[in-house]
């Protein structure tokens, strides 16, 4: 019996489980076991999207300003194409070996050092992506508050309106462990992102015309241009909750939710930049809205589109940062999860630090360039790129993954059901498919490389 087939007869069994079981233990039990998941392709592909289509999604005309607007087409689509399959390897990587987490699999592959190195780059992105979503709430809402209710001048302070906003809107959205208890709210984040894109559309013909948009060049610096790109569609820090989160646990239905989240983030990431890109031209701005002015009612109604969806994306960013920082302090194991003490500690802790620092920056063009470049390509391309050929196709290498005895606790390999066994995907992987993956495993592990290199080199020159 195949892990679909073993599903597919169990799914009443399931479905009884769910209403049956505690929300706290199906909460915990469904972010880190095989078999509890409840969501379906369309709700796991939505949560997806709203961790890719986030802050960076607000950069993406300027990255084609940098890579120049054909060439920047170009590349998204080899982004978008490479992402797809970074996050379906991982799977596939995941079900060979039976672990079924980011820094589990790193550390199977790479040993202590990729462990370390991936919660390190994991908490990097994360945290800058935490940062980025609170920048853009204060950037926003308190503007759009003090301009609509000027009586009240207080709603117009920054900083006072976005703790205000911060602490009662968005930090109880960071208490849950499983992130498929927010796909709903996923959803409705995601169906905000296409007014923030018709408010754009609507009011960018007036601004036509008025700036040089060169079409067919390249742009002055398509590496910057490729890590906007990489922090804006990264979501592999997801993909393993996303993937327990689901209900059918086939590659087949995985595979469903991986290309259909890709082809939603895309849509909605690259309309944006090719209307901000027409409209703007040279001159568009690393926050779009940035190009408008306030009282543009319009855009005031697409800026409320964006500040919601910014609060409700951010427990998206948080939950991979605690996950990480929980691995690296050693309370988050394979044999023990933490108690609620130290989850809601940690909660309290990372939450008042990404705010304070969100409160107090002012600029998103250092977070997008330094982050997308450095940690989004280390764990969006090298990883799940390395993995795949260290599992499927390994080289003439040291080990790096060591004795069981010698791993950390979280990272050893868990027990395989006899369903799991027989759905081995080498065995389920045609030869044509292997070689595809294998050949998309390269193109990560080289692309994530240069691109990292480039940006880090860039950084400190």
């Amino acid at each position: 019996m195949t892990l679909n087939e073993f599903q597919n007869s169990n799914v009443e069994e399931q479905g009884m489980l769910s209403t049956v079981m505690p929300h706290a233990d199906l909460d915990l039990y469904q972010s880190t076991q095989l078999g509890y998941g409840t969501r379906n392709v369309v709700e796991v592909a939505l949560n997806i999207v709203n961790a890719a289509v986030g802050a960076g999604v607000i950069g993406l005309p300027f990255a084609l300003v940098l890579a120049g607007f054909t060439p920047g087409l170009l590349l998204s689509i080899l982004v978008a194409m490479l992402m797809t399959g970074a996050i379906y390897s991982m799977i596939v990587c995941g079900q060979k070996v039976g672990v079924y987490s980011f820094a589990g699999l790193a550390e199977h592959t790479m040993g202590q050092f990729g462990f370390y190195m991936l919660n390190l780059m994991l908490f990097i992105q994360s945290a800058g992506s935490c940062v980025s979503y609170f920048i853009l709430v204060a950037d926003t809402l308190p503007v759009l508050l003090s301009m609509y209710l000027p009586q009240y001048p207080m709603l117009g302070e920054r900083q006072l309106m976005t703790i205000l906003i911060s602490v009662f809107l968005i930090f109880p959205l960071n208490l849950f462990r499983s992130i498929g208890s927010l796909a709903r709210w996923s959803a409705f984040s995601v169906f905000l992102l296409p007014i923030m894109v018709l408010t754009v559309l609507i009011r960018a013909p007036s601004y036509a015309g008025q700036n040089d948009t060169p079409l067919f060049s390249l742009g002055r610096d398509p590496v910057a241009a490729t890590g906007i790109m990489s922090f804006a569609f990264v979501c592999s820090q997801v993909a393993f909750s996303n993937y327990l989160s689901q209900r059918n646990q086939s590659l087949s239905t995985w595979l469903q939710s991986s290309a259909l989240s890709t082809t939603i983030s895309w849509t909605i990431s690259i309309s944006f930049a090719v209307v901000g890109y027409l409209s703007f031209g040279v001159n568009a701005d690393a926050n779009i809205f940035s190009n408008f002015p306030v009282d543009d009612h319009v855009i005031n109604v697409g800026r409320l589109a964006l500040g919601i969806s910014m609060i409700l994306t951010v427990p998206m960013a948080f939950f991979p940062a605690r996950d990480a920082m929980q691995k690296a302090l050693g309370i988050e194991t394979a044999e023990k999860q933490p108690s609620n003490l130290q989850h809601y500690s940690l909660t309290v802790i990372l939450f008042t630090i990404f705010l304070t620092l969100g409160v107090c920056l002012h600029s998103l063009g250092k977070v997008y360039s330094v982050v997308g470049g450095i940690a989004s390509s280390f764990l969006a391309y090298i990883i799940p790129g390395y993995a795949y050929l260290k599992i499927f196709r390994p080289f003439p290498l040291s080990s790096t993954s060591g004795n069981a005895d010698e791993l950390i606790a979280f990272a050893k390999t868990q027990p395989t059901t006899m369903a799991q066994q027989n759905d081995d995907p080498s065995k389920e992987s045609s030869s044509t498919s292997s070689c595809l993956l294998s050949v998309c495993a390269t193109l990560l592990v080289l692309f994530g490389s240069m691109v990292m290199f480039m940006t880090t080199f860039g950084a400190f020159r």
